[in-house]
């Protein structure tokens, strides 16, 4: 089951949604931040809350730490700000020196929420807490390495080990421990305690294959990624220091986000406008190949379909010629970002999905789990 939410006559860019998601973030493909309520029945709509308004260009990355109840938003504009809600209920926002001359793409909370890692056109990772005796936000530059645009990040779920993406077509993992902040760290299974920046692992998904998306499992033994020459590849160190790699070449088009639901499921989605599951089989056995989770109601009635095409295409297309426009999936363009609304990465029970098309889709994976056939979450 799916149920499509009209956000905006433009292009959805990122979002996330507070501890209870009963908020959502969301950035339409504006310099603002806007703050909506999410319906909790079927005939409700998303609603405008609050809008935030601080940055100067394009917001491109947005996430809500579930720990603190902050919101930290990164733009082209090369900042970032992290948002505190007062006791009126306002937001109350803190400008972050990210020290970039490149614009920030991306930015993502650590699990406890004390700090957070921003991905950049810099070619570095800006990993920020809070200075408590100078009351603001500092920055640290992981740079080892990179030689391009940091296009995602995600963090370990012990909080000290960051991985990110980039368009020099690798995958790294660092260590991010900031003693001002971290504890002095344990050994993972990526490798022992080390200092800020040491690189703890590194992947080469090919010429040309810059990635996407970059996401931990749940117990934070396996790393996904998702590559632009159709490939989702995944890391598996439950076994020891080196990781075993498995890439399957995927039949779909680029996806652009990717994300654990279950301990062996990563649900991506892209350029085929359709969330796509894909099942990990361990080290041996790989990666099956991916199967789309879009299930399109074709009983709605043509009238009334005709007559939302026609304002939507005079809105977004400038032209009223709908003949044949309509894509057989719910999604009308590219998804740019996959979101948990409901659960946790072992077990997510509803994602939502946000695309050029301007809608955000929620998608119950429970109940499509048993409309569609040989389709397993695990």
């Amino acid at each position: 089951m799916a149920k499509a939410y009209w956000i905006g006559n433009d292009a959805l860019v990122c979002h996330a949604f507070n501890k209870d998601a009963s908020l959502m973030a969301v950035s339409i493909n504006t310099n603002n931040v806007y703050i909506l309520s999410v319906p909790r029945s079927s005939g409700e709509r998303f609603k405008l809350v609050d809008t935030l308004k601080e940055h100067s260009a394009l917001v491109m990355g947005i996430d809500w730490s579930p720990t603190t109840n902050q919101i930290v938003s990164c733009s082209a504009d090369r900042n970032a700000y992290v948002w505190k809600q007062t006791r009126e209920g306002k937001w109350k926002p803190t400008l972050v020196a990210l020290q970039l001359n490149r614009a920030a793409v991306c930015v993502r909370w650590s699990p406890l929420g004390n700090k957070f890692a921003v991905g950049s056109g810099s070619k570095v990772v800006s990993v920020c807490f809070f200075e408590q005796e100078q009351d603001w936000w500092v920055s640290k530059h992981i740079k080892k390495g990179l030689k391009s645009t940091v296009t995602c990040v995600d963090w370990h779920p012990n909080n000290n080990i960051l991985a990110c993406g980039s368009t020099d077509y690798r995958v790294r993992v660092f260590s991010a421990v900031i003693k001002e902040v971290d504890s002095e760290g344990a050994d993972s299974i990526w490798g022992p305690k080390s200092p800020f920046q040491t690189l703890l692992f590194e992947a080469y998904n090919g010429h040309g294959s810059w990635i996407h998306s970059i996401c931990f499992s749940a117990d934070g033994n396996k790393l996904a990624w998702t590559g632009h020459d159709c490939s989702l590849s995944i890391a598996d160190a439950s076994n020891g220091s080196p990781p075993v790699v498995q890439t399957i070449r995927h039949q779909f088009l680029p996806l652009t986000s990717c994300m654990w639901i279950a301990p062996s499921s990563v649900l991506a989605a892209g350029h085929d406008c359709c969330p796509i599951l894909f099942k990990y089989n361990g080290p041996q056995g790989g990666i099956s190949e991916g199967k789309s989770i879009d299930i399109k109601n074709e009983s709605q009635a043509e009238s009334t379909l005709s007559a939302m095409r026609k304002f939507q295409h005079i809105d977004r297309m400038a032209t009223t010629d709908t003949t044949g426009a309509r894509l057989s999936t719910i999604h009308q363009n590219s998804i740019n970002e996959l979101c948990i609304l409901e659960g946790n990465r072992s077990k997510a029970s509803q994602v939502s999905s946000i695309g050029r098309d301007g809608q955000l889709v929620v998608w119950n994976m429970v109940s499509l789990s048993s409309q569609i056939a040989g389709l397993t979450i695990s």
